[in-house]
């Protein structure tokens, strides 16, 4: 009898360990997540025209016009600025901001770089460690 009592003790005990650890797992994604959203939300607020911009297709310009009825925006993709190559795109395809530096010159906001991005410092025998994506020879 005291037996049995046990394990159905160990057996709730294991449930409310599970749940906890349940309940942890999905509070670390959902909070980063949130936070990428009103980071997103943010710089698509920010936007009006005369900001530079960068699409999720890799073209770079300036916003020429904005029309909220359709959510669309017109860029100006020119090098020189002059709107002779126009191109409308939604705004949610807008990837980022660019910002101008102090000699005029467009450059991107820095990003938090990934691990795999990051030089190897560490050294064996004065030879640099191998990253997990590189191959070896």
């Amino acid at each position: 009898m005291f037996d049995a009592l046990l394990s159905l003790d160990q057996q709730y005990t294991m449930l409310i360990v599970m749940g906890v650890l349940l309940v942890g797992m999905l509070a670390m994604s959902i909070i980063p997540q949130r936070k990428r959203q009103k980071e997103t939300q943010k710089m698509m607020d920010s936007l009006h025209v005369g900001t530079k911009v960068k699409t999720i297709g890799g073209f770079i310009g300036e916003i020429v016009s904005m029309d909220m009825a359709t959510n669309t925006m017109v860029i100006d993709i020119s090098a020189k600025g002059d709107k002779s190559a126009c191109v409308t795109i939604d705004r949610n395809a807008v990837y980022t901001t660019m910002s101008v530096n102090a000699a005029g010159q467009t450059v991107e906001p820095q990003k938090e770089q990934a691990l795999d991005d990051v030089a190897p410092t560490a050294t064996v025998n004065d030879e640099p460690v191998i990253k997990s994506n590189e191959k070896l020879d």
